[in-house]
């Protein structure tokens, strides 16, 4: 590994003031309390400050102040959502971030191996450890986990609105996924074809000789990710790695609509299925596109992106992290 990728920080104090971001409503400091948080998060004569987030403060935007104030480096406590609009304001910026999940699913900590245990998490940290990690970006918008056009798309605001408690929706939602229909799509890669299957899938051989960068395909859905997991620790790319420079597209194209609702119910919550009916590609960016507009989504929130222009800018983000981080089990 580069050096560039891994350093550790300064053992001097800093000059400005940490800060750790928390969000009351994601479970607040992950069942510990934040004075505990602080005092295992303060560098030996540093200085640490907390900041709840009120309800619809936007964590990114504190970030941000954070960043201008000059604070060293900025954890945060909570869920996905909390953790990614903290970490999206720090691409490019040499502030690292550290990450005590708190949430629901806590995709963001499952792709970069930090222990889901809040003291655990503020001991890696405390660790001082910093790793550069990529981020994905779609048509000039950054995605931490996942983007993807076609059918799980289509069912995201429907999934919403059952969150939210209307659970008629569910009738509408299970009619949609039966009837929705394959889609045409056109992958445009950064490289021959060929080249760009992963290794080791079955079925796979006609598509090695394919010499040109374009592929026409007829599929549900297509998934472009940058870690493993997405949604309901979906792990929808299990291939996938935050450090190598990569995106990992994921075609649904052999699937009847029986065997993807059973094959997202198997890689659900973490656990990872062998699916030889998907066809995988990994490539340093890409496009999407198709004859007919298509519902997108990015990190699980619906997009209104058309075609999809898919890139990896590697080493983006510098987060606390183990060196090594462990591939999805």
């Amino acid at each position: 590994m580069s050096d560039d990728q891994l350093q550790k920080t300064p053992t001097s104090p800093p000059s400005h003031t940490a800060v750790l971001i928390f969000n009351p409503g994601a479970g607040g400091s992950g069942g510990v309390e934040v004075e505990t948080l602080l005092d295992m998060l303060r560098p030996a004569g540093g200085e640490i400050r907390s900041h709840a987030l009120i309800e619809g403060e936007d964590a990114g935007e504190v970030a941000k102040q954070a960043v201008e104030e000059g604070a060293p480096w900025i954890a945060v406590v909570g869920g996905d959502g909390t953790v990614e609009a903290v970490a999206k304001a720090l691409i490019g910026k040499d502030v690292p971030l550290g990450v005590i999940a708190a949430g629901t699913y806590n995709n963001f900590a499952l792709s970069l191996g930090i222990p889901t245990d809040p003291l655990k998490a503020a001991e890696l940290i405390r660790g001082g450890q910093v790793k550069a990690i990529d981020v994905g970006f779609v048509n000039g918008q950054p995605f931490l986990e996942c983007v993807g056009a076609g059918l799980d798309a289509a069912l995201f605001p429907l999934g919403d609105e059952i969150k939210e408690g209307q659970f008629l929706r569910w009738f509408t939602l299970m009619r949609r996924a039966w009837t929705y229909p394959k889609q045409q799509f056109e992958l445009i890669f950064d490289r021959p074809v060929g080249e760009a299957v992963a290794p080791g899938q079955p079925r796979t051989r006609h598509l090695r000789k394919f010499h040109g960068k374009s592929l026409r395909i007829s599929a549900l859905m297509v998934t472009a990710s940058n870690g493993p997991y997405y949604g309901m620790n979906f792990v929808v790319a299990p291939s996938a790695r935050v450090d190598d420079g990569l995106i990992t597209v994921s075609v649904f194209k052999r699937f009847s609509k029986l065997e993807l609702w059973w094959h997202f119910f198997s890689i659900s919550f973490g656990r990872r299925a062998y699916s030889p009916k998907t066809i995988t590609f990994r490539v340093g960016s890409l496009e999407i596109r198709g004859p007919e507009r298509l519902p997108t989504h990015r990190d699980g929130s619906p997009a209104e992106d058309w075609p999809l222009k898919v890139e990896c800018r590697r080493g983006a983000l510098k987060v606390f992290a183990s060196d090594v981080i462990p591939p999805v089990s």
